[in-house]
C-alpha cells in the first residue's frame, strides 16, 4: 500500500492514543517492530506490510480500503506522499536571520537548528518573531516537517543560507 494516504496513518495513531495502548503493545498484536509503527504513525504508509495495515485497520475500525494519495519518488527511489501547507500543524521560520533559529557549526560549515515551537506557537502562518511566512514542508522535497534541522526523506537543510 504504497499510496496508502497519510491521513489513515494519523487517524490510527489516535485511534491508539485514544485507546491507551502504547506503541509497543500494538505492534506486539499485529507483529510489527515498534520502530515501524512510529514511522508509519508519522505518515509513512510504506513502513508496514500490507497484512500488518489490514490488521490496524480492523484493530481500530478505520475504513481503509478506498484511501490512496499521490505519491512522488525522490532521486533514491523512495516513496514520498505528497502533502500541502496545511497538513502540517507546526511551522519554522525559513530566515536564517530570525532568532527561532539556532546558529551552529559543524566541521566548518555553518547550519540552523528552527525552534518550531517558538516560530509557530499557534499553528499561524507567520513567524512569531519576525512575521516571516512559515515553512510547513520541506521546502527541497515537499515533505512533512519534523523537528530537527534536515529533512528525513531528502537529507537537505531545512534552512540555507
Amino acid at each position: 500500500m504504497t499510496n496508502l494516504d497519510p491521513e489513515i496513518c494519523y487517524q490510527i495513531r489516535e485511534a491508539r492514543r485514544a485507546a491507551k495502548l502504547s506503541q509497543i503493545v500494538v505492534a506486539n498484536d499485529i507483529g510489527c517492530k515498534q520502530s515501524a509503527l512510529s514511522m508509519f504513525e508519522q505518515g509513512d504508509g510504506t513502513k508496514l506490510s500490507d497484512e500488518s495495515i489490514k490488521k490496524l485497520a480492523d484493530k481500530f475500525g478505520i475504513d481503509i480500503s478506498q484511501k490512496k494519495s499521490s505519491v512522488q519518488a525522490t532521486p533514491d527511489g523512495a516513496v514520498v506522499a505528497q502533502r500541502t501547507v496545511s497538513e502540517s500543524k507546526v511551522g519554522f521560520c525559513p530566515n536564517p536571520r530570525c532568532p527561532t533559529n539556532h546558529i551552529y557549526e559543524v566541521e566548518g560549515r555553518t547550519l540552523y537548528l528552527p525552534d518550531r515551537a517558538a516560530a509557530d506557537p499557534v499553528g499561524g502562518k507567520f513567524c512569531a518573531m519576525c512575521g516571516e511566512v512559515l515553512m510547513k514542508v520541506c521546502p527541497n522535497c515537499g515533505a512533512h516537517v519534523h523537528d530537527g534541522g534536515f529533512c528525513s526523506v531528502c537529507g537537505e537543510s531545512y534552512i540555507s543560507v
